[in-house]
């Protein structure tokens, strides 16, 4: 095989994995499998770049993931040889293969811009602050209160994992780096949306707002379902999925600091301010559970909350000496 047959294969095979990547067929394994690739031989790197290039600049990828031969002949694709190097001699670097003069200096540039290129950190807010990030790539992130969520941004994808609290994802989408947020067992892919994330307890929920997402399994990459705006999923651990009408209204008030209630009994109350502000309430009688609630309170309120439940029912509350609070009957 000549050399130009091989940069062929390689091009053919950075393009075919840059198909799969496009398309989100990559679950966890395969990004494990396409990284290794990768680190096996630096000219990987040197092929993904042209591909990625070509696609950008003239869409010489067709549907099964080829490079195009009309552009690629056109475009001069190919990689860098012993016989394209300039006249100027090249220093070699003791732990790379011998790749050829100007391949080893292209390899080089790659990686220096591939490594320059991630970005990675890690967010947290206190349990009644709120926060506004714009990433690297434009998308814009709210962060609800007791939130703390990881952000991978790479040449080849973004990606948030959520470990608690809830995030609105105002996301620039981008064809070739999908965004996707991991949250309990779940994966939302981003395609073109603003949507909400929230993870607590191992109950998770996604809302879409506006655009379109489509929810995946974690671990296979399988769809489970696609959202249109007004839509919601939940799921309770790795439990069945659940799609249904989101209430907007509520996801809304939650972004403004705010606990909505629409008639909801007070043992889900409970949890809810738990996972929101993580005060502690504690029903002394548990039927006192049943009491229906209504209304909209100020999250980093939670006495107010209370003073206002007890003007409507027939109930006392207070504070005990580890902060929280304990709700019992009036008598």
């Amino acid at each position: 095989m000549t050399s130009t047959d091989h940069d062929q294969v390689l091009l053919e095979t950075a393009a075919a994995w840059l198909r799969r990547i496009q398309a989100g067929e990559l679950g966890p394994e395969g990004q494990r499998t396409f990284r290794a690739w990768l680190a096996t031989d630096p000219r990987h790197t040197a092929a993904m770049d042209l591909v990625t290039r070509a696609w950008t600049a003239s869409g010489a990828i067709d549907d099964k993931g080829a490079l195009r031969p009309d552009l690629t002949r056109a475009r001069g694709l190919r990689l860098a040889d012993g016989q394209t190097r300039p006249h100027r001699s090249w220093r070699p670097v003791a732990w790379m293969p011998p790749v050829g003069g100007l391949a080893a200096v292209l390899v080089l540039a790659l990686v220096w811009l591939w490594n320059g290129a991630v970005s990675e950190a890690d967010y947290v807010t206190a349990a009644h602050d709120h926060a506004q990030v714009t990433l690297s790539d434009g998308t814009v992130m709210r962060l609800g209160g007791s939130t703390h969520l990881h952000v991978r941004i790479d040449p080849l994808g973004r990606r948030v994992d959520l470990a608690q609290g809830e995030a609105e994802f105002q996301v620039t989408h981008e064809a070739l780096r999908p965004f996707h947020v991991m949250a309990g067992a779940l994966e939302v892919r981003d395609l073109g949306t603003r949507f909400t994330v929230s993870s607590h307890g191992g109950q998770v929920r996604a809302v879409l707002l506006e655009g379109a997402a489509e929810i995946r399994d974690c671990d296979s990459g399988r769809v489970l379902a696609s959202l249109a705006p007004g839509q919601q999923v939940d799921q309770d651990g790795r439990g069945p999925l659940r799609l249904g009408k989101a209430n907007i209204d509520q996801v809304k008030a939650r972004q403004d600091g705010r606990m909505l209630f629409d008639d909801v009994p007070l043992a889900q109350v409970v949890p809810e301010v738990a996972a929101r502000t993580g005060i502690v309430l504690h029903l002394d009688d548990p039927a006192l559970g049943a009491i229906r609630v209504s209304g909209s309170y100020r999250a980093d309120d939670v006495a107010g909350f209370l003073a206002a439940l007890a003007r409507l029912h027939p109930i006392t509350w207070r504070q005990d000496a580890n902060g929280d609070y304990r709700i019992a009957r009036r008598r």
